[in-house]
């Protein structure tokens, strides 16, 4: 698997942000990539230090809390065979060095037993390295919408900027952002969807063109039951803005035959037909085909009834 590379947003901790004094440099004679025994740290030329995996610490306050063990032996196998071609960037903590993004490279290195690793040391306030937490996790493609769209709110919290802000940060559109922020004006249950993969992000951004949370639960519940396109949920949305009645699906998801108005004769007829036979009946009227339908209880029911008709023909 070919390791991922970090989002266009991670460039500014990584190039804008104040660096910190490079850790010792190696002996004189040594490659930028190798230390000398006994030394913490080498500083590279590039601003990238080669610095001792043991010093490096995990940030408690990391965004992300599950790490598959199965991508982690993927990303230990690119780094065996291609070496570990992103750094990792960190900011020092007393003798050692908190990581700020790049936690699954260090697993993977950990896993295959390398003993020093590329790293970006940069003096990040907590802020900061929030924001370049999330900001990694952005990019990752297993994140959700929803998941998406509350990273992008508390980055917008946590720096106090705009829209365009926060999309300059992550590298991304202004408009993708905002739609992805958008999704949190739906209500918890029809996010909660969203996040189970029942609903597409394109089925909510649908939904919110509805008014009202009742409307709009009410509403992906008959998306799921009918299982309905993006396309057909944009035309129940634009029925209830026009105030016509949105089209109906059976429990197949497949679109029921609205059935026409029944004269009044018809219906007097049926209450006719009920009231002689005592047994429910059913009148279908139709200007090609009519039918009428006598619904009985068991047999004794339907022997009874059967005479009643047979009795009435022959009177």
């Amino acid at each position: 698997m070919v390791e991922r590379r970090l989002g266009r947003g991670l460039d500014f901790f990584l190039t804008n942000a104040p660096e910190e004094a490079a850790p010792a440099p190696a002996q004189e004679g040594g490659s930028p990539t190798t230390a000398a025994a006994g030394t913490p740290a080498a500083a590279a030329s590039d601003g990238i230090s080669e610095i001792d995996l043991k010093l490096l610490v995990p940030n408690p306050d990391q965004p992300r809390r599950d790490f598959h063990e199965k991508e982690i032996q993927e990303l230990a196998a690119s780094i065996r065979s291609s070496g570990l071609l992103q750094p990792i960037l960190a900011r020092r903590r007393g003798d050692s060095y908190q990581i700020i993004a790049g936690e699954r490279r260090w697993r993977a290195a950990k896993s295959i037993g390398l003993e020093r690793v590329p790293v970006v040391v940069r003096e990040l306030s907590d802020d900061q390295v929030a924001v370049a937490g999330l900001v990694e996790n952005l990019h990752r493609e297993d994140l959700n919408p929803v998941e998406k769209a509350r990273a992008f709110r508390k980055i917008q919290d946590l720096t106090k900027c705009g829209t365009d802000e926060v999309a300059r940060k992550v590298g991304l559109d202004r408009s993708t952002v905002t739609n992805f922020m958008r999704l949190l004006e739906l209500p918890a249950e029809v996010l909660a969807h969203v996040s189970r993969g029942t609903l597409t992000m394109g089925h909510a951004r649908a939904l919110l063109g509805i008014v009202g949370s009742d409307a709009q639960k009410k509403a992906a519940e008959e998306v799921i039951r009918g299982q309905l396109s993006v396309r057909q949920v944009e035309a129940l949305v634009q029925s209830l803005k026009d105030g016509v009645e949105p089209p109906r699906v059976d429990e197949a998801g497949k679109p029921k035959k609205r059935t026409p108005p029944r004269e009044a004769w018809v219906k007097e007829c049926e209450d006719n037909l009920r009231d002689q036979l005592q047994a429910a009946v059913s009148v279908k009227y139709g200007r090609k085909k009519a039918k009428i339908v006598i619904e009985t209880n068991g047999r004794e029911e339907f022997e009874k009834l059967y005479g009643r008709l047979l009795g009435e023909q022959g009177a």
